[in-house]
């Protein structure tokens, strides 16, 4: 079952940023985050929403 995640990232300017994805779980959640904006981007999460 499809769930939706948050968490904040940072990007490349260096600020923090909160995002949503949707992913089945925890793990799946991180992978979306760091497949689409780079890996050791997550500052916090994904918890879910």
């Amino acid at each position: 079952m499809t769930r939706k995640w948050k968490a904040r990232i940072r990007v490349s300017n260096g600020a923090i940023q909160e995002i949503t994805v949707e992913a089945d779980n925890f793990f799946n959640a991180r992978a979306l985050i760091e497949t689409q904006y780079g890996a050791g981007c997550i500052f916090s999460g994904p918890h879910p929403a």
